[in-house]
């Protein structure tokens, strides 16, 4: 799949919603009330024709005279494709709403581009792309049919012409225009039902921003946080990554630090990022809010490391944020926040770090390759790891027995104590140690019951970013 990246910022797009938006709804029926009752004060119906007659005339032409225009573009079929995958990841397989099954298709005339959005009310995204727009115009696709054939459609120039049709009969005031898209290549042709896209809904504007920093740090810190994220829904505010972003002026750097924890295990992320004069007056305090972690999974995904992402929100000193904007060159994704306090991550490792007794340095994939083997042993009921911490022998004995095997691996070490058994779970000691980015790490002890806290030592490994970090794990009993 192709990175997203080109070459302009999505300029963000106020459509009309009659999902999110009914106020709006309201107030554009009472315009077209208040035409009707001034088309019928300068030409009154007829003795024998009802009033109300007249009025549905009325407003029906005022629809008619709504209907969009038709859309003809010229596209790469490549370029089409790549972006409407990615957008699908958005979108609902099921919804009580069609529209939102679709995905939004803008021709812009003065920038030669078409934008995508894909929005499901929770979060959205938009991307655009260069293209030949020959009739400028908007209209939505389902966007499972429309992934599927431009799959199977190859390399080339791809032709979008859009059709709509005002129905006929008694019915036809009640009924919606229907709108047909097709796309045609060489000896290819192929004809979609859309809807029109007055109805799809609106993303929400977020203009206040934070500052930017590059991509390649930004996908550092989700990389090494994300896998820590809980996946309990009855906590939701444990499902998502909760970010604090700050402003160090006496250094002028800007700091991005991450917080993820599902109860047994906690990562701490910190990204520095060098400012500039513009960042010197966008963030004067700290700001603090958390993101569903399903949508950063997706952003980290489709990240360029080449870009910077500057990062928007909607909240004051007076108002708490709602939405979150990240934006690139070329695409932007939208996000509500999750609502509640992030559990202070803080508190539970701090009382400890005066009494952390015990040092152990070791080759981190050398430990990591043990324990995979170890695992082979491990089942629901058999998930612990003893780790033997031998400071005359300087090794690590690690081991785990189940019901009808077991196994021993033994790791060399540097261990500065005394001799320390403890019991880990050994899925949340791979993860954390396979997120750390550098050749060895530090594990630090305060007591066998106590957390215990890996952090990064050695040189960083060959294309990771080198960040700073810590992760906590609570021991088994």
């Amino acid at each position: 799949m192709t990175r997203i990246g080109l070459k302009k910022s999505v300029r963000a797009k106020t459509v009309d919603s009659s999902i999110t938006s009914p106020e709006r709804s309201n107030a554009d029926s009472a315009k077209k009330r208040q035409k009707s009752s001034k088309t019928t004060s300068t030409n009154q119906p007829k003795p024998t024709e009802p009033l109300e007659t007249s009025l549905s005339q009325t407003e029906q032409t005022s629809e008619i005279l709504a209907l969009p225009t038709p859309v003809e573009a010229i596209c790469n079929s490549r370029e089409f494709n790549d972006y409407v995958q990615v957008l699908k990841a958005i979108v609902p397989n099921n919804n009580n709403h069609p529209i939102l099954c679709n995905i939004l298709i803008e021709a812009e005339p003065n920038s030669q581009k078409l934008q995508l959005t894909a929005y499901n009310l929770e979060f959205g995204m938009q991307v655009s792309f260069d293209a030949t727009i020959n009739q400028p115009g908007s209209l939505t696709l389902p966007v499972t049919i429309l992934a599927d054939i431009l799959g199977k459609f190859p390399q080339g120039r791809l032709t979008i012409n859009s059709e709509v049709t005002i129905p006929k009969g008694n019915k036809a005031a009640n009924t919606p225009p229907s709108l047909t898209v097709t796309l045609s290549m060489p000896r290819s042709r192929h004809v979609i039902r859309g809807i029109i896209a007055s109805e799809f809904p609106t993303i929400p504007l977020v203009n206040h921003k934070l500052f930017s920093l590059p991509a390649s740090v930004l996908i550092g810190v989700l990389k090494g946080s994300l896998f820590a994220v809980s996946s309990d829904e009855t906590k939701r505010i444990v499902t998502g990554v909760n970010f604090k972003l700050s402003y160090d002026a006496e250094r002028g750097i800007n700091h991005l630090r991450i917080w993820t924890t599902d109860g047994h295990r906690i990562a701490m992320i910190l990204g520095l990022s060098e400012s500039n004069n513009e960042a010197n007056h966008l963030l004067t305090e700290a700001v603090e809010f958390t993101v569903p972690a399903k949508v950063l999974k997706l952003l980290e995904r489709n990240l360029n490391s080449t870009e910077r992402v500057a990062i928007y929100y909607d909240g004051s000193a007076e108002h708490s944020a709602k939405y979150v904007a990240f934006r690139c060159q070329n695409w932007q994704m939208t996000t509500q926040l999750l609502e509640g306090n992030y559990p202070p991550c803080n508190q539970i490792v701090d009382p400890y770090r005066g009494e952390l007794k015990y040092q152990i340095i070791v080759e981190r994939l050398a430990l990591v390759k043990a324990l995979e083997r170890l695992a082979t042993h491990s089942d629901k009921s058999h998930v612990t790891v003893g780790l033997e911490f031998d400071s005359e022998q300087q090794q690590i004995r690690a081991s785990i027995t189940n019901a009808v095997s077991s196994g021993q691996e033994i790791i060399a070490a540097k261990i500065d104590g005394d001799n320390l058994r403890v019991k880990l779970d050994i899925r949340y000691l791979i993860d954390t140690m396979k997120a750390v980015t550098t050749s060895d790490l530090r594990m630090l002890l305060a007591s066998p019951l106590a957390p215990v806290l890996i952090v990064p030592f050695g040189t960083p490994i060959s294309g990771e970013a080198a960040i700073e970090s810590e992760y906590a794990i609570a021991p088994q009993e």
